[in-house]
């Protein structure tokens, strides 16, 4: 759904833009020839962005595109759109004659081959007369009189093709393709057929190139073997290299930068080549990875700064309907649900007690769900340790003067749960764990710091990270409280809990439990894997209950369930 909202968007705002300049022929026109050198570039990216194989003659395959369907409509008055068809047959024909043996190349040489490939293109075109030699093709019919409605009709195609190629990327096919990429020789091991992938690879991508070949001829109405030389194949490769690899719209922004700019510069006689040089060295030094990562990297990093300090305010200040409680100085939130048996749910990272809102509701049991110290309303402390909040949430038990309390802990709470019930068994009668982490804690790849930190700062970002948790959650109003509840954690925390999950082993201390213990695990969890949860289980003699079709939270995703096997647990049905 997101893919199509991201086409439909596109084509929405292009479709805006050209209505402001809709009198400006020229502009149109020039508009039209970035959206084609953009697809062209979006071709390029599938074969060198997402399978890491470099070309220096795709502009070869838009020749074959441009030059398929100028001879079509011009000698054989054939109509535009249905040369279409011999557009992309022609253009995956050879496509295919250049993969046969450039499979069996790499780098310095497969970009050798792939630039004769287009230069060979070039000079057997300049040599045809039926396609008039050097001099090209004139007079070529337009798609439509109005110059509006060509740039549409280029609009629509980038459009389709951008979410085409999004599929792609998502498919069995686009994943191999990244493997590849990334490493032949695992891809290998993974069963991945190199030679198969590259072709698919090389085959989509001259079709797109033949496609922007195809509207070209048709925007321009004129074309000349010189229009697709090494130079505009260079161009494909900067507009890639600028815009961003592996990226959908990065090859607009490219070709907003390397295409468009000539025109800005048309009435100076400053050199292009030295401007799209400098350009490319600023960018391979300052956004090796493109103009569009490096977007997106100061929209994670900056932008959403004000769009969080106001929600922070706001959110702060809400009217709670629970109340508060002082534990050696610290106030920590809480509401209490029902009455009956005593129970303590202890929520995870990145969370608060509204984690439990769907599940707190339990008849014959009065719940408490507290915000750990740093998190959601309650006060923030200096030391971020798992067994530190067990210390506060202990000490929350004794003020109420609870007695054998039930333990529930999902995520980082099940770490936190399972310090207070080894160190203080006395206090937990029932210990059940959600999604919890093992006995020796949970180790995050060093690597994924950088983007954890970059959580604090930016609200979409964390809600998509909450998402992939509570996969098949459809509660949007409770998905944004959650967000908006997350942003309230101490900032520190964001990494620090993180390193607090990798610091703690409650291996030999498991031992001083006698209680019963239940470990729920949702079967579609990404974080916590059978293996971590059944390590828990027999050092502690529990039990394991998986939930089908449920992701890290079953408190959310199937509330009712987990209420169910609560009931089961806590009242000795078995």
């Amino acid at each position: 759904m997101r893919i199509v909202k991201t086409a439909l968007y596109t084509l929405i705002i292009g479709s805006l833009l050209g209505l402001l300049f809709i009198s400006k022929s020229f502009l149109l026109l020039v508009f039209s020839n970035i959206i084609i050198f953009a697809i062209a570039a979006l071709g390029l990216n599938v074969i060198f962005g997402y399978t890491g194989q470099i070309s220096i003659g795709h502009a070869a395959f838009m020749a074959i595109g441009a030059y398929t369907s100028a001879f079509f409509t011009m000698s054989l008055n054939m109509p535009i759109f249905l040369n279409l068809i011999f557009v992309i047959l022609f253009s995956a024909l050879f496509g295919i004659l250049i993969a046969l043996p450039a499979m069996r190349l790499k780098g310095f040489y497969l970009a050798i081959a792939t630039m004769a490939f287009g230069i060979a293109v070039q000079e057997i075109i300049a040599s045809m007369e039926i396609f008039g030699g050097r001099t090209g093709m004139r007079n070529i019919p337009a798609f439509f009189d109005s110059d509006f409605n060509t740039y549409l009709l280029n609009l629509f195609f980038y459009s389709l093709l951008v979410y085409i190629t999004s599929l792609i990327v998502k498919s069995p096919a686009g994943k191999r393709f990244n493997m590849v990429r990334d490493s032949e020789l695992a891809a290998r091991a993974f069963g991945v057929k190199i030679a198969k992938a590259k072709l698919q690879a090389f085959i989509i991508s001259s079709i797109y190139s033949g496609i922007a070949g195809f509207l070209y001829a048709h925007t321009l109405g004129y074309i000349s073997p010189a229009d697709f030389g090494l130079n505009v194949s260079l161009n494909l490769l900067a507009i890639v290299i600028v815009g961003g690899f592996a990226s959908l719209n990065g090859g607009l922004i490219g070709s907003v930068i390397i295409t468009g700019m000539p025109f800005l510069f048309s009435r100076s006689n400053f050199p292009m080549t030295i401007i799209v040089g400098s350009l490319l060295i600023i960018f391979v030094l300052f956004f090796p990875r493109g103009l569009s990562y490096g977007l997106k990297m100061l929209y994670f990093r900056y932008f959403e700064i004000p769009v969080v300090w106001i929600t922070k305010k706001f959110w702060k200040n809400k009217k709670k309907e629970g109340s508060y409680i002082d534990i050696d100085g610290v106030k920590l939130y809480y509401e209490v649900s029902g009455e009956g048996i005593p129970v303590v749910m202890i929520h995870g990272n990145y969370a608060s007690h509204r984690w439990f809102e769907k599940v707190k509701n339990i008849e014959g049991f009065k719940v408490y769900t507290p915000d750990l110290p740093n998190f959601g309303y309650s006060d923030w402390v200096k030391e971020i340790q798992i067994d530190t909040y067990a210390e506060y949430i202990k000490k929350f038990i004794d003020v109420l003067g609870l007695n054998k309390v039930v333990l529930v802990g999902h995520s980082l709470g099940g770490a936190v749960a399972m310090s207070i019930a080894f160190r203080y068994p006395e206090k937990v009668e029932k210990l059940i764990l959600v999604d919890s982490p093992s006995l020796k804690g949970l180790k995050t790849p060093e690597e994924n710091y950088y983007v954890l930190n970059l959580l604090k700062n930016n609200r979409t970002l964390l809600k998509n990270s909450l998402k992939a948790m509570v996969p098949s959650s459809k509660d949007k109003k409770l998905l944004n409280n959650l967000t908006n509840d997350a942003l309230l954690m101490n900032p520190k925390c964001f990494t620090e809990n993180a390193r607090a999950l990798e610091s703690y082993n409650y291996e030999e201390i498991s031992k001083n439990y006698r209680g019963e213990i239940l470990f729920i695990l949702g079967e579609k969890d990404t974080l916590i894997t059978k293996n971590m949860a059944n390590e828990v289980i027999q050092n502690t003699n529990g039990k394991l209950e998986t939930i089908p079709d449920v992701g890290h939270s079953i408190i959310i995703e199937e509330p009712k369930a987990f209420i169910d096997i609560f009931k089961s647990f806590t009242m000795g049905k078995n």
